[in-house]
């Protein structure tokens, strides 16, 4: 037993897609978050130790000693206890450092920041050469010139620790908005969805006791579920239709057998009632053949009306109508010719997607019908041709100059039984089923067909294929 396909929520799918594009946008954030912050913490930190760097140099006074070039005086200069600094002469000599500093920080590099770690915590150091000018009494105001290389390092812990706050704080948010969102879509697809709820809801209620389908309201006003529900509705209302229509048709059939059945059953009773002689026997038996064969006759529309109603797919290879309809009007010549009608033909040679078959049965059914109502010595004119400029078709048209339709029958004459003079049909031997055939036919290699009748001029029946 093979096991059931697992359902896939849409729902669920969008809610994971939108949280997974959320879940990019947010991690995209933090990263970006993280490297702002780290730039402009850096910058801010170098700005720092730049400003403390120049109070180091303001700290820097001449010495008295003439070995001495300068010295850091105590008093000028406060720098926080984690900062480490030291100043060179210009030939390498230390002039003042703080005390008990790592040597690692102290020894002279190259100029500029660069990053160090000493005593287990990380450092960002600052190397630049400087130029103190110190005013002298003796030298009549002009300033002494002392070039000196200033070191200043200042522990970075506090900042990574500020960044990891901020970015943590970054991140903390990214999720309560994640799930705050996961909880907003869920909600919201919950509500932009009960109107496809509603319409599943409705179609499922669908059987074929009641075809009565009525979209909800909400489902028309939503324009994306609107040509679903107006879809839906419409192939419900044909559906609908067309088992009304076979109801009817089984209806109209049960109706007409029984009838036929009927003659037959009442000839034979007919002929068992008295003792007969052999001439009446046989002449009993004559009238109850040929009700038989009205009842086979009856029942072979039936089966060819059924077989036309199954849309088969088109022939791969296309016929050739006028050549199909030639053939057809040979098969049925002697009827029209002992009911004293001509029939007139223009044939053009055209090749429509349709069966040999379904062609000489469409024929010939329309011509029969056409000579049936003619009266003797009249004509029944049958033409093939190609038709429309743009849209090119090919067109069968059988022309009759006989009786004519009522006009409110003229959109009866194709329906399943339908005899505008019912009386004729003993003497004809119809049974209202050629006209449903030729329809059906026709619908079923895509054409339509159409047809045109003034009572007393006669009746034209025009079938449209395209070409093939």
């Amino acid at each position: 037993m093979k096991s059931a396909t697992p359902s896939v929520s849409l729902v669920r799918r969008a809610i994971i897609a939108v949280l997974l594009i959320e879940l990019l946008c947010a991690s995209a954030f933090v990263l970006t978050a993280l490297w702002h912050e780290r730039g402009a913490r850096l910058r801010a930190l170098d700005e720092t130790i730049a400003g403390r760097s120049d109070s180091l140099i303001g700290a820097v006074q001449d010495a008295e000693d003439p070995a001495d070039n300068v010295l850091i005086d105590p008093a000028e200069f406060h720098p926080p206890a984690s900062d480490v600094f030291a100043v060179y002469n210009p030939d390498g000599r230390l002039v003042g450092a703080t005390a008990h500093a790592p040597g690692e920080l102290i020894t002279l590099g190259n100029d500029g920041f660069h990053n160090m770690r000493a005593g287990g915590h990380p450092y960002r150091i600052l190397q630049r050469n400087a130029l103190r000018i110190i005013d002298r009494e003796e030298t009549g105001g002009v300033g002494i010139r002392r070039p000196v290389i200033v070191l200043y390092a200042v522990r970075v812990d506090h900042v990574w620790h500020e960044i990891d706050e901020a970015v943590r704080f970054y991140a903390l948010m990214s999720v309560a908005l994640l799930c705050v969102t996961a909880g907003a879509l869920i909600y919201l697809l919950r509500r932009l969805l009960s109107p496809l709820n509603q319409l599943a809801a409705e179609a499922a209620q669908l059987d074929v006791n009641s075809l009565a389908f009525r979209p909800p309201s909400a489902a028309l006003r939503t324009r994306e579920l609107a040509p679903l529900a107006s879809a839906l509705s419409e192939t419900m209302q044909r559906l609908k239709l067309s088992f009304e229509k076979e109801q009817r048709f089984f209806n109209d059939a049960a109706h007409e057998l029984k009838t036929a059945v009927a003659v037959v059953r009442s000839t034979i009773q007919l002929v068992t009632m008295r003792q007969r002689s052999t001439e009446e026997y046989c002449d009993g038996l004559n009238r109850a053949l040929a009700d038989n064969a009205r009842v086979e006759d009856l029942v072979s529309r039936m089966l060819a009306l059924a077989r036309t109603s199954e849309r088969a797919e088109a022939p791969a290879a296309p016929i050739d109508l006028a050549q199909e309809t030639d053939r057809a009007l040979k098969s049925i010549a002697s009827f029209a010719e002992n009911r004293g009608v001509a029939i007139a033909t223009s044939l053009f040679p055209v090749e429509v997607l349709l069966s040999a078959e379904a062609a000489q049965t469409l024929v010939s059914n329309l011509v029969m019908n056409a000579v049936q109502h003619s009266s003797r010595d009249s004509e029944v004119r049958v033409t093939v041709r190609v038709e429309n400029a743009n849209e090119r078709s090919a067109v069968l048209e059988v022309q009759d100059f006989g009786s004519g339709i009522a006009p409110q029958n003229v959109d009866r004459v194709f329906d399943r039984f339908f005899r505008e003079d019912p009386s004729r049909s003993r003497e004809t031997g119809g049974a209202g089923l050629g006209l449903a055939i030729c329809k059906n036919i026709v619908e079923s290699a895509g054409g339509v067909i159409q047809l045109e009748s003034e009572q007393g001029k006669g009746t034209t029946v025009k079938a449209s294929f395209p070409l093939g």
